[in-house]
């Protein structure tokens, strides 16, 4: 039924087409491939309070995360050594990615400026910017929102029907690109706000492509910093024990870093004791396992979480372990416990196992 009434509104552009009528423009619009998405938010979704949008535009795709992580390109994308960004900045908190779409006769400068000066008037500062291949960087499209990445696209691939199609082809056809990290304040308290914008022109994916031709996208990714909530408790020695008996393996949630680093936070105190408790009950040797979500390059990650893993090994035989019984490796994002579409999966793949010998 609903394919059957796209068509009739498609023929009956193109009987008035060749008729010579003149429609207007927003009726077009309507009766163009996908124009109702086009032209009315995604269900549930809303401006953030900060960046507001660009007039006459529509929220295209939305996700918000209560709590995430989010990396940010804070340098030009270059192709030596492998594909990747000369900077970035990495930070956690709230975290919510929206697309806005334009109606066509747009500038990708434009709806940057737009989106700038209502940051800037609200102290945030440019922290990086750039514009096209020269400024960019050749593999800055790539690297920023790609097709085949679904853990990089808006909603992580839990998006679905018509408007699933745009989460992965968004800026398949992105030309004109422009792109600017805007942050405000300090350290871990500091805000960041990235607008990567463009015009699209051609794009590989049918009427999908044809349907954004000339409208500006605008991926605006907003990350207030806030504090995690604490949920995840402790595991006590007893029930190490019995997951290793039964299973070979425990996974450890209370053992804690702070993003992108590898030095344990205070927190994570009471998880190293019960794991002390339960390693002085026997002789038994243990694997420690770093494991991390699949956000990054692969290569960092890996390492990332080797360094983590031998950080919980060293802090075990500072309380008294031999070091003989224990091996520290990691694996990054090789071993996923959930799938990385979304936080909560994410979440559950960030974690350190102890594995029997």
């Amino acid at each position: 039924m609903r394919a059957g009434l796209k068509m009739q509104k498609r023929r009956l552009a193109a009987v008035a087409l060749a008729l010579g009528l003149v429609l207007p423009p927003a009726v077009l619009a309507q009766n163009a491939p996908y124009g109702q998405i086009l032209s009315q938010d995604m269900a549930g979704a809303a401006d953030h309070a900060w960046t507001g949008r660009y007039g006459g535009s529509a929220i295209l795709l939305q996700s918000v995360a209560a709590f995430d992580e989010l990396t940010f390109p804070a340098g030009k994308a270059e192709r030596a050594g492998g594909k990747h960004f000369s900077r970035t900045v990495r930070a956690e908190g709230r975290v919510t990615r929206t697309v806005y779409v334009t109606a066509p006769g747009r500038s990708s400068l434009e709806v940057l400026r737009n989106f700038q000066a209502r940051l800037q008037g609200q102290g945030f500062a440019v922290e990086f910017q750039c514009a096209g291949a020269d400024g960019c960087g050749e593999p800055f499209k790539e690297l920023k929102y790609r097709w085949s990445d679904k853990a990089g696209q808006v909603g992580g691939g839990a998006i679905t029907g018509d408007r699933g199609r745009f989460a992965q082809s968004v800026f398949d056809g992105a030309r004109d690109i422009r792109y600017a990290l805007m942050r405000k304040g300090e350290g871990e308290s500091a805000a960041y706000v990235g607008l990567y914008v463009a015009l699209n022109q051609g794009g590989t994916f049918g009427e999908v492509s044809q349907a954004l031709n000339e409208r500006v996208t605008a991926l605006v990714e907003v990350l207030e910093p806030k504090a995690m909530e604490t949920r995840i408790e402790t595991m006590a020695s007893d029930t190490i024990a019995a997951g290793l008996r039964s299973g070979g393996t425990v996974a450890l949630y209370g053992l804690l870093f702070d993003t992108g680093q590898a030095v344990l936070k205070p927190q994570s105190e009471a998880q190293l004791a019960e794991m002390v408790k339960y390693l002085r009950g026997g002789s038994m040797k243990v694997y420690v396992v770093g494991h991390t979500d699949n956000q990054g390059a692969l290569d960092y990650n890996l390492g990332l979480s080797d360094r983590r893993a031998k950080a919980v090994a060293a802090a075990l035989a500072a309380r008294g372990i031999a070091a003989a019984r224990i091996a520290a490796r990691g694996v990054g994002p090789l071993a996923p416990a959930a799938s990385n579409a979304d936080e909560a999966g994410r979440a559950r793949n960030r974690r350190v196992e102890l594995v029997l010998q």
